[in-house]
Parts: C-alpha cells; structure tokens; sequence
C-alpha cells in the first residue's frame, strides 16, 4: 500500500468523524468533535494496522485482517457506555453512544479503503441525528419529557396541588418515585405534555410556579 494512500484513509476518516462530532458537539452532548474524531481516526489505524500487518507478514499464511476490527468493534462499547449516564429518571445519551458506536465502523471502513460506504454512512448518520430527529418530535408525536426533583413537607393535598399546578402548566405526570423521611419527602418525578394542551417549555416558570405550592421547599429540572 502507498503511503499517500495511507495519508488519505487516516485523514479521511478523521474528517468524517469530526463532521459526525460536530452535529452532536452542537447539541451539547456529552462526546463531540474531539471524540468522535479521534475514535474514527483510531479505528481506522487498527484497520490499517492489520491490513498493512497481512500484507507485510502474512505472505503463504493464513491471515484475517478482520480479527481486529472485530476486537475494535467489541472495544468501542467501553467507550461508548461513558457517554450514557442517568438524570434523575432519564436516561441520557443512548444516541451519542449510538453515534460512537458507529462512527468506529466509518473508521474501520476508511481503514479497508471503503470510501463510498464510509462517505454514505457519514450522510446517513447525519441525516438521522439531525432531520429525522425532527421528524420524530413532531411527525411521531413524541412528547418532551422533563424530570423533576422535588423536596417538600409531608401534607395529605401534595400531591393533588401537585397534579393541578402541573396541569394548569399542560404537563402530567408520567413517573413518581418518592422517598420518605420523618418530616419530609423526595420525590423523582418525569411530567409529559398533556395531549390537546399548550404545555409551558420555560423552566423558570415551571419552577416558580409549582414552588408556590404549600410545603415545596425544593424544586429542580434536571
């Protein structure tokens, strides 16, 4: 293999990967540009790697260039499980996980010279995270969550106050867990938009307003 040949998978994949890194880096998520450049560039130099490695050493043997790509595949699953983490009731980046995940096969692929399907994959991927991100918020009907920690005093009406302030907001409630103390209690709570209903989208609002409730002493959106 030429060494400009070499120089235009490594710098390919580099560049797809930062384009994927870029789109999620916009939406503050928790792996971005640097991170998906640097796993694409890195899955491509183990593709590399044992590619070249073949060539040079597996002349009259049995050689499989695949063995480590799938060792890389299997191995971007650590990396890719440090981008999923949990706030209160939710669980958060599944789908930059999904992109790491992903963004590997792309370097493997400028790895084994697959150019058109490295470039495909790159559109396609972006396509997905960010139309058919929109299409699924509105054409799919689904509803933005938000996840809520609350600390109060115990009161018989808590939850009823509770349900009516977040209904005059156009929110319901989709998931409770509470956590009992002597005088007081925590509550874990996920609210979605109520079908048919204007639901308010500001924090502070959502906020100021279920603090208005008698014996709220905490209120947070996480």
């Amino acid at each position: 293999m030429f060494t400009e040949e070499v120089i235009i998978r490594l710098i390919l994949s580099l560049i797809l990967g930062g384009i994927i890194g870029i789109e999620r880096e916009i939406r503050n998520q928790p792996a971005g540009f640097r991170t998906h450049s640097i796993l694409s560039l890195g899955s491509c130099l183990y593709m590399l790697i044992s590619v070249l490695s073949a060539e040079k050493y597996g002349k009259g043997l049995p050689a499989d260039p695949t063995r480590v790509a799938a060792q890389v595949v299997s191995g971007i699953g650590f990396l890719c499980a440090g981008a999923i983490f949990r706030i209160g009731v939710n669980i958060k980046g599944l789908t930059t996980a999904a992109s790491l995940w992903t963004t590997g096969g792309i370097g493997l692929a400028c790895g084994m010279g697959l150019y058109f399907p490295a470039v495909i994959s790159t559109l396609l991927l972006i396509l997905t995270l960010t139309i058919l991100a929109k299409f699924e918020k509105n054409l799919l009907l689904t509803k933005p969550k938000k996840s809520l920690y609350i600390e109060a005093e115990r009161s018989p009406t808590l939850f009823a106050d509770l349900e009516k302030t977040l209904n005059g907001l156009g929110y319901g409630m989709d998931f409770v867990e509470v956590e009992r103390e002597k005088d007081r209690i925590e509550i874990n709570m996920v609210i979605i938009p109520l079908p048919g209903k204007v639901y308010i989208e500001q924090h502070s609002l959502i906020v100021e307003e279920i603090s208005k409730i008698n014996g709220i002493v905490f209120v947070e959106i996480r």
